[in-house]
């Protein structure tokens, strides 16, 4: 008997979670993942310059680090990612990064954040963008999912690893059993996100930048908390240039509500006050990330969420651990245990 089971999103945790099933429980289950995006990715997402589509950049999580215990606990995935070449050691000068305690190690992923999510991608069995998923409704032993579009799927488990206040936002059944179940909803509404800007500038290859650091993280400026020219910071310093600035969450916070075209002409206004010997670029592109780290994560950390056992259908992400990758990676682990023994039981 095949388990047909549904992963909403295509973000890190749901990646890691996807690979770890397949090597788990193998011809057992089919594994499917919607995601309302239009590439894979979530807060891991990296984009093109659409006059050159060897130069890339890092909109969301910049590089990875990852403490010794952190590092020895998931091995497996570091390993994975090593030996194919998505991740190597962070060479770059970094400036004004905190220290670190000893024995953290840190990485870069060559060719964008986005190519560790696709590593792990390859063992889902089908992907289907541009499906949000609005409703969840219990139908017999299985879900009924709909996307915004009006896409229906049938399935025995569902795994939703969006963020939690999107979780929230889903209609169907899910809100009856919050109704039920008001200590799981306070709990879920107190999970606490920050919200920022990112900004990319894709520059003119034959310009060269000549700054003392390849990234640097800014303490005394009112809109920018970071900036990284992504090649360098990648250990790729002959590769095409691309600026990235993330905003401070304050600024985040504070211009939550504007069009996201005034902000971008703001932050572009605000790049050539700090820098005004740059060029100009010859490609902008401005994000929003409503969700950008989690800042409280759901009590005790679980690592996961059961919201229905009867089907399954469980949520999990750094929303469950803490806002880092080793967050997601443990949540990944923590939803795998769950599912694996649910199929057993759909087995049986």
């Amino acid at each position: 008997i095949m388990c047909k089971i549904l992963l909403v999103g295509t973000g890190f945790t749901s990646a890691i979670t996807t690979s770890l099933l397949r090597k788990m429980c193998q011809k057992h289950i089919y594994l499917v993942i919607w995601d309302k995006a239009r590439g894979a990715g979530g807060r891991m997402s990296t984009i093109r310059n659409p006059s050159d589509s060897s130069c890339t950049a890092d909109l969301g999580a910049q590089y990875i680090t990852s403490s010794q215990e952190n590092y020895r606990d998931h091995r497996e995935i570091y390993e994975s990612l090593i030996q194919g070449k998505q991740l190597e050691p962070l060479c770059s000068k970094i400036e004004g990064m905190k220290d670190l305690p000893l024995g953290t190690q840190q990485f870069v992923a060559p060719h964008g954040m986005n190519s560790l999510v696709k590593h792990f991608l390859q063992d889902a069995d089908e992907i289907h963008f541009g499906h949000y998923v609005v409703s969840i409704y219990k139908c017999g032993k299985q879900w009924v999912v709909e996307s915004k579009s009006g896409v229906k799927g049938m399935f025995d488990i569902v795994i939703l690893t969006m963020p939690v206040p999107q979780v929230l936002d889903l209609q169907g059944s899910i809100q009856e059993i919050m109704s039920k179940d008001q200590e799981m909803k306070r709990n879920l509404q107190s999970v606490k996100f920050s919200s920022r800007y990112a900004l990319c500038l894709f520059f003119d290859s034959n310009y060269k930048f000549n700054t003392g650091w390849d990234s640097k993280y800014i303490y005394d400026d009112k809109i920018f908390r970071y900036v990284s020219f992504e090649n360098r910071k990648r250990n790729m310093p002959a590769s095409p240039l691309a600026a990235v600035f993330h905003t401070s969450i304050q600024y985040g916070a504070n211009n939550a509500d504007r069009e996201l075209n005034d902000v971008q002409n703001e932050l572009v206004d605000h790049v050539k006050e700090m820098f005004p010997d740059w060029p100009e670029p010859e490609y902008t592109k401005c994000h929003w990330w409503q969700y950008s780290q989690v800042m409280t994560p759901y009590m005790g950390q679980p690592g996961c969420l059961t919201i229905a056992e009867h089907p399954l259908l469980v949520a999990g992400g750094d929303s469950f651990m803490s806002s880092h990758i080793d967050g997601c990676i443990s949540s990944a682990f923590t939803l795998t245990n769950k599912v694996s023994q649910a199929i057993k039981a759909y087995k049986v």
